[in-house]
């Protein structure tokens, strides 16, 4: 019995060393979570960048929801996966705590830009956990989660020329940040892909850091992959590495971000960075048939207005 019970403990033991993924993301991503909390104590809007599908990132911001002191500090999530159109939708899940199958919650995310990508179980998963944590506090300290993409009700869209004033999706989202969590002065997480965290480039940060005080917002992108740990000096866990006011704000970016071009210093582009830990990148792909069986000829016809009506406002842009 005793060789047997030592077998098992020695089988546990290397799953958890082979599979990372098998300890908790709560305790897995402890420090991280400390780090990027510690980030509202200055900043009212902390831009968590993602890898769209990353499993990593998804379990990353699940235990940040989770950590008790989130929801003591935290008012708002903004998501990139969710249409505005839907918020009524929205608050009687998360805020409310309405029980609704997959299929009611999904017009939040089938109705936003690129509906393939949300379509993956992680976001509906987030929802869901977000509402859970809810459910354990009273409804005036519960976190509302509010949709970020642009406000687009397709079902009133018919031609081109009508989707021309909500086309321009930084800009929607620049006013979703300004108007529900800057101008009011709450404290907020913003989930985007990480280009749209950038101080630069076309991201929320950047594109509003000339209107408001410096400080007030925090960009975040997480990283995989060896270079991080050569660079930072870093071990196989995941660590939280704060960039701004440091000696990384003058490391080239490019050597660990692939869509910054070469030249740019990091700290132009963000204010810290979230290393996974030595794992081999995993991607949570989505079963898109149901969504095409459903929703095909729609997505097609969404897609075809969607690029007439980019050229009608680029033809239109001063």
């Amino acid at each position: 019995m005793k060789t047997s019970r030592y077998l098992v403990s020695a089988a546990a033991l290397a799953s958890l060393l082979i599979y990372p993924q098998a300890v908790r993301p709560q305790e897995r991503y402890a420090n991280v979570v400390e780090g990027i909390i510690a980030a509202w104590k200055t900043a009212e809007v902390v831009c968590l960048g993602e890898n769209h599908g990353r499993q990593y990132d998804s379990d990353l911001r699940t235990a940040l929801i989770r950590d008790p002191a989130f929801p003591l500090t935290v008012r708002v999530i903004v998501v990139e996966s969710a249409n505005p159109i839907h918020q009524d939708l929205l608050d009687r899940f998360i805020l409310d705590g309405a029980a609704m199958s997959r299929e009611e919650l999904a017009p939040i995310w089938r109705d936003a830009s690129g509906a393939e990508v949300w379509e993956s179980p992680i976001y509906e998963q987030f929802l869901r956990a977000v509402r859970q944590v809810n459910l354990g506090l009273p409804r005036e300290q519960r976190v509302r989660v509010l949709g970020g993409d642009s406000k687009v009700d397709w079902s009133r869209i018919t031609r081109a020329e009508e989707l021309v004033p909500l086309i321009n999706r930084g800009g929607n989202i620049r006013n979703i940040i300004r108007q529900q969590v800057l101008e009011p002065h709450l404290k907020g997480l913003a989930i985007y892909g990480a280009g749209h965290c950038s101080k630069i480039g076309g991201g929320f940060p950047g594109d509003l850091a000339g209107q408001y005080a410096e400080g007030r917002m925090w960009s975040i992108w997480s990283v995989t992959g060896e270079a991080p740990r050569s660079t930072f000096s870093v071990g196989a866990n995941p660590a939280y590495i704060v960039v701004t006011g440091e000696k990384w704000a003058s490391t080239p970016a490019g050597e660990l971000l692939e869509i910054v071009r070469p030249g740019v210093p990091l700290g132009d582009v963000l204010d810290a960075i979230v290393y996974h830990g030595a794992v081999p990148d995993s991607v949570v792909r989505a079963d898109l048939t149901g969504l095409k069986a459903k929703y095909g000829g729609e997505l097609e016809r969404r897609s075809r207005l969607t690029a007439e009506a980019f050229k009608l406002w680029q033809q239109r842009r001063p």
